[in-house]
């Protein structure tokens, strides 16, 4: 009898094939995979820019943004807004940039401008000395609604006109138009106490004529009141979202990464039943070696060994299977996890694998 000896698959190639998709996925930069729309108006803010269409170049940058949140776009957006001297809306812009860069060349150019910008920021205070002074009081900035936890509170602002305008349901409404520099300046507004609307009390007269005989004023105030054209109003998005600390967060965990934490946990799965599968072979074909020790001499053993032998070779086949499943698996999940990546990179990256001769390879390609 001639037992043969079949060597079983190496646990340190499947090792190091993990260790290899590990590293690609922590330690190379994430692949550039811009969403069209995005990367459409991108390229037109860039375009706008150029031509010096500043105002409609950082309208553009901030749309694509919105569809697509990166670190690059930011950066673009903040310095689109320093250049139209918005210096509250880029230093935000580059705050934003900051917290989503991954690339540490763009993350220190947005914190170099972040700290370039802080000494040249104007300040806006908004002071409400009685926040109860009338039932359904509500305060504007330049029409839009300013949310009471900014009340009080010292804000970085764009430079520019600001009209402040607060109401109440039977109060005279108050306004105070306040011009603020685009750069260095600190002003503070304060909210007067609302004064009751001045209402006819003669019991004679019929409804027209008291609506004839009200001062007309207060009425014309509280409904129609003609505020002042702003020609540049601060995007409350970026400036008051930063300040009372609601700015979104950006998701890590993409659906792509979602997906990749599950191909990577099968991979797991295929490590195990491999690694098992893989020892029980080498079980039993030490088993068919001490029932036959010397395959060159007959032995009275020998089916038990050759029956061994053949149920050790049909694990170790499955045990390959079950790495080259486990292999493909955590090269699917790193593919997919920093092709799910929410940030721009600057490398591209390609992941080409391959099973020729029995051999798995692996080819890692860059781009830039």
């Amino acid at each position: 009898m001639r037992i043969r000896r079949h060597a079983l698959i190496s646990y340190s190639l499947t090792i190091a094939l993990i260790d290899i998709a590990l590293d690609t996925v922590f330690g190379i930069s994430r692949l550039y995979a811009q969403n069209a729309e995005a990367e459409s108006l991108f390229s037109d803010g860039n375009k706008l820019m150029a031509a010096g269409k500043l105002a409609e170049a950082c309208a553009t940058f901030e749309a694509s943004n919105r569809i697509e949140p990166r670190a690059g776009t930011l950066i673009r957006l903040g310095e689109c807004r320093e250049n139209n001297q918005q210096l509250a809306s880029a230093w935000s812009a580059f705050k934003d940039a900051r917290n989503l860069a991954v690339d540490p060349r763009k993350r220190q150019f947005a914190i170099d401008r972040i700290a370039a910008l802080e000494s040249r920021l104007s300040y806006l205070t908004v002071t409400v000395s009685n926040q109860d002074q009338a039932p359904g009081f509500v305060l504007t900035r330049n029409g839009a609604v300013f949310d009471p936890i900014l009340w009080n509170r010292t804000l970085p602002v764009d430079g520019g006109e600001y009209v402040i305008v607060g109401r109440a349901p039977g109060y005279d409404a108050w306004q105070k138009t306040v011009q603020v520099p685009w750069e260095g300046a600190k002003l503070s507004v304060e909210v007067a106490v609302l004064t009751k609307t001045s209402v006819s009390e003669t019991p004679t007269t019929s409804t027209s004529s008291k609506l004839q005989e009200q001062p007309t004023a207060p009425l014309q105030t509280l409904s129609n009141e003609p505020l002042p054209p702003v020609p540049s109003p601060t995007p409350p998005s970026t400036i008051e979202r930063y300040a009372s600390g609601t700015r979104q967060s950006k998701r890590l965990f993409t659906m792509r990464r979602k997906i990749a934490i599950g191909v990577g946990g099968s991979g797991v799965i295929g490590v195990v039943a491999g690694s098992v599968l893989g020892t029980m072979a080498k079980a039993k074909q030490d088993d068919a070696f001490t029932l036959c020790p010397d395959p060159a001499r007959p032995c009275k053993q020998a089916d038990q060994a050759n029956a061994l032998i053949r149920s050790s070779h049909r694990q170790a086949l499955e045990a390959n299977v079950a790495f080259g499943v486990a292999a493909t698996a955590v090269i699917g999940a790193a593919v997919l996890w920093f092709t799910g990546a929410p940030d721009e990179g600057t490398t591209r990256v390609g992941v080409i694998p391959s099973l020729t001769s029995g051999e798995l390879n692996v080819v890692f390609t860059r781009r830039y």
